[in-house]
């Protein structure tokens, strides 16, 4: 096979993987069945190969838009009608990791993984001041920095700071995840953005972790990981443990949690499905009150050729809203309960025919069970997301890309607005 025809090979499979829900957060699908089938060599991403048994792989994306917010007037909350432009970058930064690997004689591997992220807008000399100044700088974060060994026959095990699993599916398989969605601090872009987080799922979120994923099994299709993590101290939206938006300590024993995915293609199809959990205590300013938060979550993503059709659905009691413990708790009648919420999305993404164009469309909502009415806790408005999405693939590595998302309010991070943006995203 000449060169060249091997390079176009190269760029059909990045393509495609794109197309199929790869992102820079990616924990990809590896469909896991024995084939006897020649198939072409995979698109690996760039590689530094220093001998047979070490490797260095880079890989990572930037994209910038134009933003364009039309706030809503909301007289029962303050909020006036106005509109903001920016230039920023999407819900995902700036990235680009490095993914040292080292292959054993036994089959197995060692890897190591450095993923670094970085803002777009300068918020002068201290990154974290709430205004773009000049002589300024954007901000720059360790975002994952985690080792896997891969065995063989029995398994896999990660330790260090990445993302969790619950939730994860839903966030790196929105329509969103390298564009905008829905949008907050308008008038002063904070590098990121909401996309669907409080609309339909709770951030994923970067956590220090050792976890361990089982062999493929039911004809290597499925696989289960459980795990340990360092736990969130709690965000004190509702003032349960202190003042109202104050941080409490951490909690003193680990957080659990555990995920499933089944991956299966057919002649014509693909099937992918996860359920992931996550359980904490609620930090609560070592008053003992013995709360506990636990979630659960199912996303369901299925492919016909060009049209892929997926659903997420999540319900938690004291984990919170949008964050990992934000607001999980809240005082009713003299008494601390936890705050129960759930949420959900639909979403449907179609790649014509013969043509770089992908159309996508999806709707979001979350609600949280935080409404005091007669000393009892009752659900408030749901917070929903409708976001259209057109994609336009100049080639295998630079897509422009824009959107148009109509967002409801949510109570703690965004007022009601339409949210325009227009850019692009360039992946290697």
């Amino acid at each position: 096979m000449n060169k060249k025809l091997l390079r176009i090979i190269k760029c059909v499979m990045l393509f495609f993987s794109f197309f199929i829900g790869w992102n820079s957060y990616s924990q990809e699908d590896e469909p896991a069945q024995e084939t006897n089938k020649e198939v072409a060599p995979v698109y690996e991403g760039l590689q530094l190969k220093v001998n047979d048994s070490w490797k260095i792989k880079f890989s990572g994306q930037i994209n910038a838009y134009y933003v364009n917010t039309a706030q809503k007037e909301d007289e029962e909350n303050g909020i006036e009608k106005e509109n903001f432009n920016s230039i920023q970058n999407g819900i995902n930064q700036a990235t680009i990791a490095f993914n040292p690997v080292y292959s054993m004689k036994n089959g197995g591997t060692i890897s190591g993984t450095f993923d670094i992220a970085f803002g777009l807008t300068n918020h002068g000399v201290d990154s974290s001041e709430p205004a773009v100044t000049g002589f300024g700088y954007s901000s720059v974060d360790i975002r994952q920095a985690f080792i896997k060994v891969t065995t063989p026959k029995s398994g896999s095990f990660v330790i260090g700071k990445t993302f969790g699993g619950f939730g994860l599916d839903a966030l790196i398989y929105d329509v969103s995840i390298l564009g905008i969605g829905a949008n907050y601090s308008y008038d002063n872009p904070q590098n990121t953005t909401l996309a669907g987080i409080g609309y339909g799922y709770i951030f994923a979120d970067k956590i220090a972790q050792i976890n361990y994923t089982t062999p493929s099994f039911f004809n290597n299709t499925s696989n289960l990981t459980l795990g340990v993590y360092e736990p969130f101290a709690t965000s004190d939206f509702n003032g349960a443990f202190g003042d109202a938006f104050g941080v409490t300590d951490n909690p003193n024993g680990l957080g659990y949690q555990g995920k499933f995915v089944f991956n299966k293609t057919y002649e014509k199809s693909n099937v992918y499905f996860s359920s992931s959990f996550i359980s904490q205590e609620v930090s609560d300013n070592n008053q003992d009150l013995g709360l506990n938060g636990f979630g659960i979550d199912a996303f369901l993503k299925v492919g016909f050729g060009g049209l892929t059709l997926s659903g997420y659905y999540y319900t938690a009691d004291g984990i919170g809203d949008a964050g990992i413990m934000f607001g999980p708790a809240i005082t009713v009648n003299s008494v601390v309960e936890t705050v129960k919420s759930d949420g959900y999305y639909g979403q449907i993404t179609y790649k014509l025919p013969k043509n770089p164009i992908t159309l996508g469309i999806n709707y979001g909502a979350s609600r949280v069970k935080d409404n005091i009415i007669n000393n009892r806790l009752e659900y408030s408005d749901s917070a929903t997301r409708f976001t259209n999405s057109i994609s336009y693939a100049i080639n295998s590595n630079l897509v422009a890309k824009s959107e148009y998302t109509i967002q409801g309010r949510h109570k703690i991070f965004a007022p009601e607005a339409n949210v325009f943006s227009l850019g692009g995203f360039f992946l290697f």
